[in-house]
């Protein structure tokens, strides 16, 4: 099930897996029909002050991927969450609970993105990747243009000591390592693509 993220609404296509998305696959003329009929719904929902989730069926995994392009400048990122004796890393941002992540920059892998994210913004060194995670989408309005965020997560170890140093140039003031004390009040107060998303694979590392 593929979903778009918006502040309090989210776009759900649940024949679709985010992750199979091809934004550079060659279409078919079913595929540009389906993408103009959603390219034109797209500015509707945006424009939607509802919340609630909205359901779009029947609609080709190319379609998705032609109308999101027109519509969206993308802009993927990529973060991890850093697991350590049955607890994760968390940070706070700007006052709001999250995990540390970032953009992806030019040539850089989400793999290396993602370990150069989360050491920069923690200052936990000598991570490893354990395995991928599903990916998040969410969209917002920077500079009278929709952008389409898609951010890779990946669940990490570290063979050193967590001393944490938060990034305070990026409005990171506090790291926090949340155990199963601490889950449900960190997932009602993150965002809601990371609690709808991963709070399941956060619940099975704090109840290991």
């Amino acid at each position: 099930m593929y979903k778009i993220f918006q502040e309090n609404k989210t776009l759900v296509f649940p024949k679709i897996e985010g992750d199979a998305l091809k934004f550079d696959a060659t279409s078919q003329e079913s595929d540009r029909y389906d993408a103009e009929l959603l390219y034109n719904f797209l500015p509707e929902w945006l424009d939607d002050s509802d919340p609630g989730h909205t359901y779009i069926h029947e609609v080709s995994e190319n379609a998705v991927a032609l109308a999101l392009k027109e519509t969206f400048k993308m802009a993927p990122a990529a973060g991890g969450i850093v697991v350590k004796d049955g607890q994760f890393v968390s940070i706070v941002r700007k006052g709001i609970p999250d995990l540390p992540k970032g953009h992806i920059e030019q040539g850089e892998t989400p793999e290396a993105a993602a370990l150069r994210e989360v050491e920069e913004e923690t200052g936990i060194g000598k991570l490893h990747i354990i395995n991928e995670l599903p990916s998040t989408w969410h969209c917002y309005l920077e500079h009278d243009e929709w952008t389409l965020k898609r951010t890779y997560w990946y669940l990490m170890s570290t063979d050193e000591a967590i001393l944490p140093k938060p990034q305070t140039e990026e409005g990171i003031t506090e790291i926090k390592l949340i155990g199963n004390e601490e889950i449900e009040d960190f997932l009602k107060n993150t965002f809601r693509s990371i609690s709808e998303i991963l709070g399941k694979e956060l619940h099975q590392i704090v109840t290991k």
